[in-house]
Formats: C-alpha cells, structure tokens, sequence
C-alpha cells in the first residue's frame, strides 16, 4: 500500500451559536463540513494513491467547552479579570489555564473527553496578585497578595463536567465573593498620650489557592487616623479574606514612648464573607474596651447584625488602673510559693496593696519559621487573649526585669533551656534558664511563659 501525505488549505465556514455573551463552536457542524471537504477531494486523491478510506463515521475525539460566568444574583457584578483553571480530574494534571477580561469575553478551547474540575477566580488583577507560572500548577497552588497591596473583591467558582464524544457543551460558572468588607472602623476616647492606633481581624489571610481554600495567614494590621478630639478611625474600606470562623478582634494602642499595648477579644459570632462589617470601640479610662459592630449583608446575602459587647473587669499588662474594691480580699501569697497552681515570682508592697507577679504553669510552644516578627507577636497575643486558669486572666509575656527574676529561680519554675520569648520596647526578646540571650533573633525562639499580676489587700 502507497501511502501519500496531502497538504491544502481551505477556508473554514462554520456554524455560530450565540447564547449570553459566549461564542459557541459546534463541532457536529465542523464534523460535516471536513467530510463534505474530503469527499470532494476523494478523486484527485485515488489518482495519486493506490487507496483512500473517507467515511461518514470518522470519530471526532474534541469536544466544545463553551465558559461563561455569572454572579448568584441578577443584581450583582462579577470582578474581573477572572482566572480559569482546568484540571484532568483523574490526573490532577492542569490543562488549560485561560484568563476572562469582561463579561463579553468568549472563553471557548476544545478538549479530549473525560472528566475536568474547572475553577474560576474573580478579580485577580496581575498589579494586585502574584499569578502562578504556567509550570507545574496544582490545585493547591497559591494565587498570593502582593506586598504593599490590599486584596481586591475576590471571587471564586467550581464545577466538574465530563464531555463526551461529539459534543457541544456550555458550562456556567456561578461566583460567589470571597471576602468580607471591612467599611468603618472607629475607635473613640482614646488619650492624647496616644500617637498610633492599629485595628486587625485575625485569622486572615493573603493567599487563596486554585481550588478556593485559603491559602498564608496574614498578620496585617490597618492603621488608623485620628478624626478629631480622641476619635481615630479607619482611613478607607477594606477587603479581608478571614477563615470561616470565629474572628479576634485586636487594637494596638501605641504610647509616646513607643511601646503599644494589645486589646484582643474573639468576637462571640462567626464574622463571614460577603458582608459589609462596621465596627466602633470605646476605650475607657479603667482599661476597658467595650466594642459595638454591625455587620449588614449585601443584598445578595441578606442582613445580619451582631453586637460585640466586652465590658468584663480584668487585671491590665501592669496590673495598673485596679480599684480598691477590684483587689483579691485573701491572704497574699509568699514568694516562691503556688497561688492557684502559678508561681509567684515575686511580691511588691505599696501603699495600698500587695502586687503579686504570678507566672503560668505551663510552656506553649510556638514556631516562628517563615513568620514576621508582627505575626508570631500577633499569634501569641492571640493565644494569650483567651488564656484563663482559676479565674486569673490577664496574661501576657514578660518584661526583661521579669524574665531575669524568672531565671533567678529557674529550677522552682521549671525554665528548661529551650528559648523562651520575652518583651522589650515591644520587640520579642529571648531567655532560657541561664541568661538573657539578647543576640539571637526572635526567629529561633520556641516557647513562652506568660506573666500576670495580681493585687491583694493588705491586712
């Protein structure tokens, strides 16, 4: 048998379907164009051949993929660009990744039958996100923030479809936001003493990975500026991408000298995307911070409003500020013994009460590999906002004058030579059971023993 190669070229006129802003292929009718095409052609070919088999059941092994996007709702918009990924759902292998730049961009590109998992990613526009290479692209690769940047209204979508032989085949993607609006933020009464006030919600994040998750928590803090006589507010909006769970309110109060003191509270109902959140604080001279938030959905998502009320009395960083009817009415414990299974470090005397400096009973563990020094900070306060054991809250890390009497005793408080992270000027310091270790960076630390203090009344 004689076999021949033949090249022509021939211009193609096919069927085009239009359906919502989306340019479908029919690949039935290209099938039938190509084999009329063939069938004219079969003469000249017989002539130069010994054999050519043209018949009406050649297999079209390409099927049509035809994308369009839509939001949940006819009132909303969709963010754009969107970013489509396409993964063989037996190889996990991605096949195709395509960009859509408006609602009237076509996205249409043929594939072999099978099994696809198709995932759609609004409003990741290339100044705001770090887009992944084309180059080994997983489900789990991660579309992150770039620095200095705020996240954009984030948007994601999912859907599995199989395509069979000889089809044509419209697959709409419904998006759905991602990300919460954080639209006002106030802070009020807060002292002249005061040159800086920071506001997080915490577990954010500044990744989401192909698939939807999140990706990288994010330590960041939004600053705030002051409005007027002890008012500090929230510049502009902005769009957080928070874990769907219960969120940590924190608000960094930073003094004249520098150092900043935290206020962290769990908000005591889920915090959730695709709501509008405003949120106002009062600081009160006795150190307490009560905060009121509202959050309003979208009108896409309904109205929701949640009221954050923290007015529990407790004990400051320094113990200071405390009433005389606030002080512990028992017996002050010696130095060196156990109050309520704690240390007590040491005991001050003044004029009106007796100041215990009570240490935890337990390390935490903590790793700060590949974290900002404001992370792990952030971490911890969180951990530590929550801390309580007998009724004593109010924990916090110790100071450098308290970490050395905490080594001076070492072996009582069961100190181990691990390193242990400590405060100074608001930066995370080091010790173990010897010494101080002020040369080594905060990145190599491994535990803390949180501090508090307690008054009791003297008799």
């Amino acid at each position: 048998m004689v076999v021949c190669k033949i090249f022509f070229t021939f211009v193609l006129d096919f069927e085009v379907n239009y359906s919502e802003s989306t340019i479908l292929i029919n690949s039935k009718t290209m099938k039938k164009f190509l084999t009329r095409a063939a069938l004219c052609m079969t003469p000249w070919v017989l002539g130069a051949c010994e054999k050519e088999l043209v018949s009406e059941d050649m297999v079209v092994t390409d099927s049509s993929l035809s994308i369009t996007t839509r939001s949940v709702t006819a009132e909303e918009t969709i963010s754009f660009p969107i970013a489509v990924y396409v993964f063989n759902s037996e190889s996990k292998k991605c096949i195709r990744n395509e960009q859509l730049a408006s609602q009237d961009d076509p996205l249409e590109f043929s594939l072999p039958h099978g099994t696809y998992d198709v995932y759609a990613i609004g409003g990741v526009d290339e100044s705001i996100y770090t887009l992944p290479s084309e180059k080994e692209l997983t489900e789990e690769t991660e579309i992150t923030l770039k620095e200095n940047k705020e996240h954009a209204d984030l948007m994601t979508a999912h859907s599995i479809i199989s395509l069979e032989e000889e089809e044509d085949n419209t697959l709409t993607l419904n998006m759905e936001r991602q990300v919460m609006q954080l639209t006002d933020v106030t802070i009020k009464q807060i002292p002249s003493s005061i040159s800086a006030v920071s506001f997080s919600l915490s577990p954010s994040y500044e990744s989401i990975l192909i698939n939807g998750e999140l990706g990288k928590t994010w330590a960041h803090k939004y600053s705030l500026e002051k409005n007027g006589d002890g008012d500090w507010i929230l510049p502009s909006p902005k769009m957080i991408l928070l874990a769907p769970e219960a969120a940590t309110i924190t608000i960094g109060l930073t003094k004249s000298d520098g150092t900043i003191k935290y206020y962290s509270y769990p908000c005591p109902d889920e915090v959730k995307k695709n709501y509008h959140i405003s949120i106002t604080g009062n600081y009160q001279e006795d150190n307490i911070v009560n905060i009121v938030g509202s959050i309003t959905g979208t009108t896409w998502a309904g109205n929701q409003v949640i009221t954050f009320d923290f007015g529990d009395k407790k004990t400051d960083n320094k113990g200071e500020g405390k009433d005389e009817d606030d002080l512990i009415n028992e017996g002050t414990p010696a130095s060196g013994t156990i109050y309520k299974d704690c240390y007590v470090v040491k005991v001050d005397s003044t004029d009106k009460a007796n100041v215990v400096l009570l240490l935890y009973n337990n390390d935490f563990e903590i790793n700060p590999k590949e974290k900002s020094e404001a992370q792990v900070l952030e971490e911890i306060n969180t951990e530590l906002s929550s801390l309580s054991i007998n009724d004593i809250s109010g924990w916090r890390l110790p100071d450098m004058e308290e970490a050395k009497l905490i080594i001076a005793k070492s072996g009582i408080h069961k100190i181990t030579n691990k390193y242990y992270f400590y405060l100074y000027n608001n930066e995370l310091k080091l010790f173990n059971c010897y010494t101080l270790l002020e040369r080594n960076p905060y990145s190599v630390g491994e535990r803390f023993r949180p501090v508090t203090i307690l008054k009791f009344k003297i008799k």
